[in-house]
């Protein structure tokens, strides 16, 4: 089996490399792409450079040997990177790696996405479907990427000589790394909106590296999962269990229009804050057997 993972020399494409590589044996090989290479790479991993935006990134699939899955982790979330940029990766660059796994008879394609791209409302239902409108906010950027690369996706999940799977996964929280979650729970004190307690979700790495290995080992698996983590609880106690203190505010107090008070590098949409968006993640439970109640945590 010969897996392609873009966006390979970031945290978590090293952690997937070094998962796969242990669930699938060393028959497996797999190779990382990236516009540079990690000072870390792992063993378990083949590193070529390429970008995902340009064009010369199909030498790479004409070289190759039979790519079984492509799973695309390319993204840039670079605080404050302007918006014509951001989506150049996010969006152009999802479009053209599909383009190029259909055009090399991949059998596989797996997208992470996020589970903010069915937006925060206030009449959302307690648990959201797959089926769900997509309606985030697509004023922030960060969002909109979210959501039209998720939609791309969409459009070529009724390919029936390629099974796209589309991974909607809820708030991570990374024991490395520099995720929005983490920027917004800096502080021991995190600020939160006074009047407001959402129920929330979070997953954590293990959880998440254990959604991908098996949706790699399931060739059924097609179309949009929720991939929720065991925690799911109101936002306030969330806080708590990661160790820190919610400290309500009123709004004013907290962002202006989206930019957070509290630091220079989150900016987002504070109706995650006071609206649900919560998912049911019984298709991923029935079809990809993923429990994550049963995933022994070790960094939090």
């Amino acid at each position: 089996m010969r897996i392609m993972i873009t966006g390979a020399s970031g945290y978590f494409g090293q952690l997937l490399a070094q998962r796969l590589r242990d669930d699938l044996g060393a028959d497996t090989e797999i190779i990382g792409i990236d516009i540079r290479e990690a000072e870390d790479t792992p063993q378990e991993m083949r590193f070529l450079e390429g970008d995902t935006r340009k064009k010369r990134i199909e030498d790479i699939f004409k070289v190759q040997d039979q790519i079984d899955t492509v799973i695309h982790l390319a993204r840039d979330a670079t605080p404050g990177l302007p918006s014509d940029k951001s989506m150049m990766t996010n969006v152009y660059g999802t479009a053209h790696m599909l383009e190029l796994a259909l055009k090399y008879k991949v059998k596989q394609f797996i997208f992470p996405s996020a589970s903010i791209v069915y937006g925060a409302h206030r009449d959302n239902p307690a648990l959201i479907h797959e089926c769900h409108p997509l309606l985030g906010n697509r004023d922030v950027s960060n969002i909109r990427d979210r959501v039209e690369a998720d939609m791309i996706c969409q459009s070529f999940s009724n390919n029936t000589r390629m099974k796209v799977v589309i991974l909607r996964i809820v708030p991570i929280w990374r024991a490395q790394g520099n995720g929005m979650l983490q920027r917004y729970m800096k502080h021991d004190l995190v600020p939160t909106l006074m009047g407001y307690d959402p129920m929330f979700q979070i997953i954590y790495e293990e959880e998440v590296l254990e959604a991908f290995s098996l949706t790699v080992r399931n060739p059924k698996a097609f179309g949009a999962y929720n991939i929720r983590g065991r925690v799911f609880m109101p936002l306030s106690k969330v806080i708590k269990e990661l160790g820190k203190t919610p400290l309500p505010l009123p709004e004013p107090l907290v962002h202006k229009k989206g930019q957070f008070r509290w630091s220079e590098n989150v900016r987002f949409d504070f109706n995650y804050l006071k609206y649900p968006f919560c998912v049911d993640g019984d298709r991923a439970r029935r079809e990809l057997k993923y429990r994550p109640e049963e995933i022994t945590i070790t960094r939090v």
